[in-house]
């Protein structure tokens, strides 16, 4: 019967603090919202010129030019396109599996911090719910010493939890599967340039792949 009590001291305090919690919650995700648009905004434009410029040399001049354009680019598929080249000379398995090896690292570092809006759309309604519940009870605790008067403005304040939970999760769900379709798209580039790296720098005959030219990379 203690923790009972102990419990029902806990809920009769009502859930203000758990309005705190979710305007904290709503404060840090629109921090990461706006950091991550700005971001993946600058990522999207490197490397849809990356890709423009790489398909356009890789296609019409040839691999020596192509390279320099690395040198030129802030996009976040440099580290996957070196790690590539830097192997390339072992043939192109050894330089797919070094351009895979990288683009996981590159994917980890784009997305960081996505797992906190995640988070957030799938389980802020449930943190509105609990506040929602803590008013409740304690509404019926003023009910049952004769507040009658309270009640119903305490059941209202409290459905405002529910409410805020919402405000929080929706956006921050949204903007998730935004960035996340972003991130894949980035992805979807790096293979892209990979193959037409590995296309032009390989000439196949009689079945193996014949090295061009070795590139030596910063």
């Amino acid at each position: 019967m203690e923790l009972t009590n102990i419990l029902m001291g806990f809920a009769v305090g009502g859930g203000g603090w758990v309005l705190v919690l979710l305007i904290i919650l709503s404060i840090t995700s629109i921090g990461v919202i706006i950091e991550k648009a700005i971001l993946y905004s600058k990522f999207q434009r490197e490397t849809k010129r990356l890709w423009s410029e790489m398909k356009f040399h890789l296609e019409e001049r040839g691999l020596d030019e192509a390279m320099d354009i690395l040198n030129q680019t802030s996009s976040p598929l440099l580290p996957i396109i070196k790690a590539g080249l830097s192997v390339i000379g072992s043939g192109p398995e050894a330089a797919s599996e070094a351009m895979e090896a990288e683009k996981i690292v590159v994917k980890m570092n784009i997305e960081k911090r996505l797992a906190l809006l995640g988070t957030l759309g799938a389980n802020a309604p449930f943190i509105g719910l609990f506040g929602t519940v803590l008013g409740i009870v304690h509404s019926f605790k003023g009910l049952a010493v004769g507040q009658q008067g309270g009640v119903m403005t305490g059941i209202s304040e409290a459905l405002v939890a529910t409410a805020v939970g919402l405000w929080v999760a929706i956006p921050a769900a949204i903007f998730f599967n935004f960035f996340k379709k972003r991130s894949n798209d980035l992805m979807a580039y790096a293979d892209a340039i990979s193959h037409l790296i590995l296309k032009r720098y390989f000439r196949g005959e009689k079945g193996k792949p014949q090295v061009i030219k070795r590139y030596k990379v910063s």
